[in-house]
């Protein structure tokens, strides 16, 4: 046994070859090709709306905590965000009646722990007020429901 342990372990390090070093420092110095100032393929998040909204679709009353962002490309972050600004009361109208109007099951992240369904509604009426194209993904980081109906 002693005398297979000094064999493998001969084997191996004539065998094997160190681990090559990782390149991460150079990679990170290099970066992806573009100059500081340069903002193109870079992508921003930018709040649409955080308010609160209720919901009696099933019979029983949700009042839901909702956050919203979408991800956009950099050259686009402040024209979206002029347009969120000026059209505040128009988008928290659709979102209010996509919320109003889906099923607690699908937004209380039992039916669909992604939001995939607030997510693309939300998306088209914000396609519809900003463009097609300028949207890349809709971000639900809150959508919490209370019980309001006890």
């Amino acid at each position: 046994m002693l005398m297979e342990a000094v064999v493998l372990f001969a084997g191996f390090k004539f065998l094997g070859s160190k681990p090559a070093p990782a390149a991460a420092i150079e990679l990170a110095a290099e970066g992806d090709g573009h100059t500081k100032g340069d903002q193109k393929g870079k992508t921003a998040e930018v709040q649409v709306v955080e308010f609160k909204a209720l919901n009696r679709a099933s019979g029983r009353t949700f009042l839901y905590d909702v956050s919203i962002y979408v991800v956009v490309k950099s050259e686009q972050e402040q024209r979206l965000k002029d347009i969120f600004k000026d059209k505040k009361a128009l988008i928290e109208d659709r979102i209010r009646t996509i919320i109003a109007e889906s099923d607690p099951e699908k937004l209380g992240g039992g039916a669909e722990p992604g939001l995939e369904t607030l997510r693309r509604q939300v998306k088209y009426h914000l396609d519809e007020i900003v463009g097609d194209g300028v949207i890349d993904e809709v971000l639900v980081p809150r959508c919490i429901p209370f019980r309001t109906d006890y």
